[in-house]
C-alpha cells in the first residue's frame, strides 16, 4: 500500500491541492492518505504575555483543529478515509521528519506574494530537503 502525506495550511492553493488529491488518489484502494498540519509555537514575552498565553494557545489549537477537520471533510465527503496529525514547530522541519515513513509528500504551490519573491517559500524548502518524492499541486 502506498502511503501519501498531504501537508495542509489555510491557503487557497492548498484547497485546490486537496481537490486534486481526492480526485487523483481518492478512489485507489492501494493508497492510504494522511493529512498533517504544523502550528507555529507561540512566542510571547513579559508578564502580560504570560497572562494571555493560555487564551492564545486555546485559540490557536481550536483554529488548527478546525483546519484539520475542514480538510478531512473534503475527503470524507467523497468517501475517502484519512488520518490526521497535528504537530507544533517549524513547518518544513516537522513535516519532513514525519514524512520519512511515507511514499509521497503532497503540498499546495506557494502563493505568489511579495515576501515569497524576496525570501524563499516553504515550497522551495520542501522540494530541496524532502527525503521522499514530493508532488507540488498548482
Amino acid at each position: 500500500m502506498k502511503k501519501i502525506l498531504f501537508a495542509v495550511d489555510g491557503t487557497s492553493s492548498c484547497q485546490k491541492a486537496a481537490q486534486f488529491v481526492v480526485n487523483f488518489f481518492g478512489d485507489r484502494e492501494d493508497c492510504a492518505i494522511s493529512i498533517i498540519h504544523v502550528k507555529t509555537p507561540i512566542m510571547l514575552y513579559g508578564e502580560a504575555a504570560l497572562a494571555a498565553y493560555e487564551e492564545i494557545e486555546k485559540k490557536e489549537n481550536a483554529e488548527s483543529d478546525k483546519l484539520l477537520e475542514d480538510f478531512s471533510a473534503i475527503f470524507t465527503n467523497k468517501g475517502v478515509n484519512v488520518s490526521q496529525k497535528l504537530l507544533e514547530g517549524e513547518a518544513v522541519t516537522e513535516v519532513l521528519n514525519y514524512a520519512k515513513d511515507f511514499d509521497l509528500l503532497v503540498i499546495g504551490q506557494s502563493e505568489e506574494n511579495f515576501w515569497n519573491k524576496i525570501f524563499s517559500s516553504n515550497q522551495n524548502d520542501f522540494s530541496e530537503k524532502s527525503p521522499i518524492p514530493i508532488l507540488i499541486v498548482k
